[in-house]
């Protein structure tokens, strides 16, 4: 294992419920409580660093973005398909 996924690995297993609360802040207002505009890398360190620790620490129902599939019947049979760059406004 390479030192950079040993140091990824340790950040995400030390993100707390709260910052991850203020990180999906972050993300819906475009900008840090301090007031700094997220940059378009950080948008997306964020974004995966939710959805990684969502994904190991959530039920699939609780996590951001679900999207209960038997709920909406007029899409049956199409397969959605979601672009991390169109989340991310690029």
């Amino acid at each position: 294992m390479s030192n950079d996924t040993q140091g990824y690995d340790e950040v995400l297993a030390s993100l707390t419920p709260e910052m991850i609360d203020r990180f999906r802040t972050a993300l819906e207002l475009g900008k840090w409580p301090d007031g700094r505009v997220l940059t378009k890398e950080q948008k997306a360190t964020t974004l995966q660093a939710v959805m990684v620790w969502e994904a190991n620490n959530l039920p699939e129902a609780e996590r951001t973005g679900y999207i209960e599939r038997n709920a909406c019947q007029s899409n049956k049979g199409e397969e959605d398909t979601v672009n991390i760059s169109d989340l991310l406004g690029g």
